[in-house]
C-alpha cells in the first residue's frame, strides 16, 4: 500500500489499468517514445519561457492572498502538491482574485477523460494542501498552440471520482483487485507498453 500515489497514474489507471499492474507490480518500464521526448522537451521550453518572464517569486500561500486582497492575477508553474492520497507537479496554477485555474499542458486539442481525471486529481491534491476559499477551476491546455481546450470547476462530484479511482489503484497495487485492460485495439497500438504487454487487444 503507498501512503500516496502520483497524479500521473490517474492518466494511466484511465488511459488502461492494466498499465498500472505491469509497471508497479510486475516492474515492467514503459519504452520512451519520440512522442514523450518531444513531451519532455516542450515543457522545459514552456517552463523556460516562463522562469523568463516571471517578475515575483512568492510562496504559494502568499500568492493566494495577493491575488484575493489585491486584486490581481498571477501564475506559477511547476507547481508541486501534496495532498491526502496524491503527489504531483501541476504545470502552471493561475492564481485569480475570485477562482484558482489549475492547468495541466497535453499535446492536441482532445480532452480525454484521462487527461480531465488527472487534472482533477491535481485540483483535489492543491485543495488539500492549501485549502483555498475560492473556486478551483481544471483547464486543459493545448501544450503547442497555447489555447485552453477544456474547463471544469472542481467540485464534490469530481472529487469523488478522483477518490475512486485512487482507491481503485490501490486495491490493484495491492493486488486485491485484478487489473483489467482496454479493449480498444487503437489504445493498444499507441501504448507505451506494448512490446512486453501479455494481455493486448489486436
Amino acid at each position: 500500500m503507498y501512503n500516496r500515489i502520483p497524479v500521473s497514474w490517474l492518466h494511466s489507471h484511465a488511459y488502461c489499468e492494466y498499465q498500472i499492474y505491469l509497471q508497479h507490480v510486475k516492474g515492467v518500464q514503459p519504452e520512451v517514445t519520440p512522442e514523450i521526448q518531444k513531451g519532455v522537451e516542450a515543457h522545459a521550453s514552456l517552463d523556460e519561457a516562463h522562469k523568463a518572464a516571471a517578475e515575483l517569486e512568492l510562496p504559494i500561500g502568499e500568492a493566494l492572498t495577493k491575488a484575493k486582497v489585491e486584486g490581481v492575477t498571477l501564475s506559477s508553474r511547476e507547481v508541486f502538491v501534496e495532498g491526502e492520497q496524491l503527489i504531483g507537479c501541476i504545470d502552471e496554477v493561475i492564481f485569480m482574485p475570485d477562482r484558482i485555474l489549475i492547468i495541466d499542458d497535453k499535446p492536441g486539442d482532445i480532452a480525454w477523460p484521462s487527461s480531465q481525471i488527472q487534472t482533477f486529481g491535481y485540483c483535489l491534491a492543491f485543495e488539500e494542501q492549501y485549502k483555498p476559499e475560492l473556486p478551483i477551476i481544471a483547464v486543459l491546455r493545448n501544450r503547442d498552440s497555447g489555447e485552453n481546450v477544456w474547463a471544469q470547476t472542481f467540485g464534490k462530484e469530481q472529487r469523488a471520482d478522483v477518490v475512486n479511482a485512487v482507491e481503485r489503484i490501490q486495491r490493484v497495487l495491492s493486488q486485491e483487485t485484478e487489473a483489467v485492460s482496454t479493449r480498444n485495439p487503437n489504445k493498444c497500438k499507441a501504448c507505451r507498453f506494448k512490446s512486453s504487454c501479455d494481455n493486448r487487444s489486436e
